[in-house]
């Protein structure tokens, strides 16, 4: 079983954004309004693949609710492979019936980082990719209700994304071979959330 390690070093600005987030999820689930409620998520899907995963939504009135999630994995395995990323996505999400309730749309902003390196897609098994996006879009998904605190939130989100990542060849010396910038339109993230519900 490959050895896991750990390193804080290549993801200062990460670890910023993640207190950021945590700071702003303390802050949303004290908030005292009337009818508020309050939602905690984890995406099982990204949870599976070793990305963990945390969001934070509240009811802003009847029918409109604000999202905000991330993710973060700072695991590095041995041998040089690496499986490194973060995102924070904001969103603003209309329900059609009422919040955390059926079917709803929502508009969303990504900000995100990677450093993959020697996994089997990607074009990436012998090579090593470390970067950047941003990317906006549109969401479209479905809240079932498990119980008066628990439900399942299932959603597909689609749009733009704007990467810019430079590229080394692996090897005992490493090299930078490029850098270079593309545009992506198409799914960006699926869904299927774990919801806790303050009320």
């Amino acid at each position: 079983m490959s050895k896991l390690k750990f390193h804080s070093t290549n993801f200062r600005i990460s670890d910023i954004i993640l207190k950021s987030f945590l700071v702003l999820l303390v802050s949303l689930s004290s908030l005292r309004l009337q009818a508020q409620y309050v939602a905690l998520k984890s995406n099982l899907v990204y949870d599976a693949i070793a990305v963990p995963s945390l969001g934070t939504e509240v009811r802003l009135d009847s029918t409109l609710t604000l999202n905000v999630s991330s993710t973060y994995c700072p695991i590095s395995y041995n041998e040089n492979r690496k499986w490194k990323n973060w995102s924070v996505q904001y969103e603003a999400r209309h329900w059609f019936r009422k919040a955390f309730n059926g079917p709803y749309i929502g508009v969303f902003g990504i900000h995100g980082g990677f450093n993959l390196s020697r996994i089997p897609f990607f074009h990436l098994s012998h090579h090593r990719a470390e970067g950047n996006f941003n990317g906006a879009g549109l969401t479209f998904g479905w809240h079932r209700i498990l119980s008066p605190h628990w439900g399942i939130d299932t959603s597909l989100s689609a749009g733009y994304l704007h990467l810019r990542y430079r590229h080394y060849r692996e090897g005992r010396y490493g090299y930078h071979e490029y850098t270079r910038s593309s545009d992506y339109f198409g799914p960006v993230g699926l869904s299927v959330s774990l919801v806790y519900i303050i009320r």
